[in-house]
């Protein structure tokens, strides 16, 4: 056996002693290639929980092993992470609204549930992302700061939003479970204002132009009386 072949069999040993990582794909366009190749040189063994009739799942399927029953419930498996390639705004809405009503939202449901660090690739939901400037989102609407609170409330409940550069990152060091990132702003809608008026002054926070013009007109009234 030469020193190549004894390193690479040393390599895949390590590999068989570390956890599993699941990765759900699923149908969100944009970056597909490109994120499929920087996932297949992680170095990470994958378990793939692919949604059903996605157009490249044979490439997909060359990266690790494929799950035949993800859609009724996640194996009992300790797993390292899991990523989500591709979440799209209306799974990021589904799942902060807790209808849950497609398999891959039941099974992020039971994911958080586990305490397992969930990964999210932020390009196909943010507004912000590069990915959506070249679709022509504005980043400036009413609706794109109602997105923006959506995701931020996703964040508060245990999904990390990252470019892949920090996903990979985050799984070459180890994942903990995800904590609030301090720095990370947030985004208050009326709704938080009403319930909480206190957050308005809290840090690290950005209103949406529905919350400035209520607060607006609550001091005018304030003012009045």
């Amino acid at each position: 056996m030469t020193d190549a072949q004894t390193e690479r069999l040393v390599t895949l040993i390590l590999a068989r002693l570390q956890p599993p990582v699941l990765v759900m794909v699923t149908q969100a366009l944009g970056y597909r290639h490109v994120i499929r190749q920087r996932l297949a040189g992680c170095g990470e063994r994958l378990h793939l929980a692919l949604e059903s009739d996605i157009a490249d799942g044979e490439q997909w399927r060359e990266l690790g092993e494929t799950l035949p029953d993800w859609q009724r419930a996640l194996p009992q498996t300790r797993y390292k992470a899991l990523l989500l390639p591709f979440l799209d705004y209306p799974l990021a809405a589904e799942l902060v609204s807790g209808t849950l009503q497609s398999p891959v939202a039941r099974r992020l449901h039971d994911a958080l549930l586990a305490g397992i660090p969930v990964l999210a690739l932020r390009y196909h939901c943010d507004p912000r992302s590069e990915l959506n400037q070249l679709r022509g989102c504005s980043d400036n609407s009413r609706y794109a700061a109602h997105v923006e609170a959506t995701l931020s409330r996703l964040t508060a409940i245990g999904v990390t939003l990252c470019t892949l550069n920090e996903m990979l990152e985050k799984l070459a060091s180890g994942t903990d479970r995800p904590t609030a990132d301090a720095t990370t702003r947030r985004y208050l809608t009326v709704t938080d204002i009403v319930n909480n008026p206190s957050l308005a002054g809290a840090p690290n926070v950005v209103l949406t132009d529905a919350a400035v013009d209520f607060i607006k007109a609550k001091q005018k009234t304030d003012l009045d009386n």
